[in-house]
């Protein structure tokens, strides 16, 4: 194109944007015989991936440093498919680290003697300190402590979630205050947080209660931890939280800040990603993650809930080390089969609900994609764009089932 003016590239990128939204031709394949020309089945258990689905992922995950495990959170089948997804990828492409949507408070616990391993442990740790797992389900315990069992080194798993449960902080906080009265602050916010947040479900009243935020600013200030210590920190990702879930609150009473609550959140995620990665790095080996979060989050661009969550940053940040990041959108299917599927992701599925897991190869799909939304009307083609351009393959689950909580005693989402 050297030569051309600006004006002449830009009317050629219009003849191809043109070119994209032309209607079918008569020898265009039919979009169901798409996807199902680059559907895998695949078999899985705690251990094991196996079939054509299974030497696919393998394959095409080669070449990342990232995989981006993009979930419906507190299902059974779901994170034993990602324990053996880790498997693979650290034993055929040289994995060590799992990255959550979980506390990293949390996580280092998770990590630390006598619980690093043992899901008993970390189940009794989640009920002693209900919410600072954000995912305590027996399955993603399991999957934790398989984590810790294999691999070695405090950033084996990352935790770059927010603080939900503030009371394991408080703990570790009062045992170190400088003085009687900010201790006596301390318990009288522990105190608080108990009050509000009574039970052992997901909760977040007292982070998203007006005037926290600023009460966990001054005790900051009074704590006077070294920037950057430990203890600093946690007082920081306290304030965090209380400033993110706010936004929530803020935005439900009408004031214009709902965007913050996905944007700020997924700066942290974010910063707290580097400061694990950079923890890592220092071993000499490229660090090499799996990601483990709720779809919104591991989209490639904007997610729908307009920020440019951490999935985008880790496709970036993998190219900018001259290795590759896949993204995986994880599909939970029920007896119900796709009657809970909206259409714009339907079309991208096999015709018929499979009875055993798919794996869809969108990267394949992609050039072709102008086929695939035929179907769909109008104002489908926005969350179709978005997931077959932010996602690079659909693992379909079907048969999943709700997780159990027998590990915690403690209650799930569903």
């Amino acid at each position: 194109m050297r030569g051309r003016s600006r004006f002449t590239r830009l009317a050629v990128s219009l003849t191809a944007m043109a070119a994209m939204h032309a209607p079918l031709a008569a020898a265009d394949p039919e979009p169901a015989a798409l996807v199902a020309a680059h559907s895998r089945p695949f078999t899985f258990t705690n251990d094991t991936l196996a079939g054509p689905g299974a030497a696919f992922l393998e394959a095409a995950t080669a070449d990342s440093q990232f995989v981006l495990f993009g979930e419906d959170h507190y299902l059974h089948d779901t994170p034993v498919f990602a324990a053996a997804l880790f498997r693979m990828l650290r034993d055929r492409h040289g994995f060590r680290h799992l990255v959550v949507e979980q506390d990293r408070i949390a996580m280092e616990d998770a990590l630390a003697p006598p619980n690093r391993g043992d899901a008993r442990r970390l189940g009794a740790l989640a009920a002693r300190y209900p919410n600072l797992f954000e995912f305590a389900s027996d399955q993603d315990l399991e999957l934790l402590a398989l984590v810790g069992r294999l691999e070695k080194g405090p950033e084996a798993i990352c935790g770059i979630e927010q603080a939900l449960g503030p009371v394991r902080y408080f703990d570790e906080l009062a045992a170190a205050a400088p003085n009687q009265a900010v201790r006596a602050e301390i318990a009288a916010l522990r105190a608080h947080a108990l009050t509000r947040d009574p039970d052992a479900r997901y909760s977040v009243n007292f982070l998203s209660e007006a005037g926290v935020e600023q009460r966990l600013e001054r005790l900051r200030a009074d704590f006077g931890a070294k920037p950057g210590s430990r203890h600093d920190e946690m007082l920081l990702g306290l304030m965090r939280s209380a400033e993110i879930f706010g936004y929530y609150r803020r935005a439900e009473a009408g004031e214009p800040v709902a965007l913050f609550n996905n944007t700020v959140r997924e700066a942290w995620f974010k910063r707290l990603f580097m400061d694990c990665y950079r923890r890592a790095a220092k071993r000499g080996a490229l660090p090499k993650a799996l990601f483990k979060f709720g779809a919104n989050h591991m989209y490639r661009g904007k997610n729908p809930t307009q920020a440019f969550p951490i999935g985008n940053f880790a496709h970036e940040f993998a190219i900018a080390n001259g290795k590759d990041a896949y993204g995986l959108f994880v599909l939970p299917l029920t007896g119900a089969g796709y009657a809970d599927v909206p259409d714009w992701l339907k079309v991208m599925l096999p015709a018929t609900p499979p009875d055993q897991p798919v794996i869809v190869d969108l990267r394949a799909l992609r050039p072709m994609q102008r086929l695939v939304r035929v179907p769909l009307k109008e104002s489908d083609h926005t969350p179709f764009r978005e997931a077959i351009n932010g996602f690079d393959a659909i693992v379909i689950l079907p048969g999943e089932k709700p997780a159990t909580m027998m590990l915690s005693g403690l209650k799930g989402l569903r």
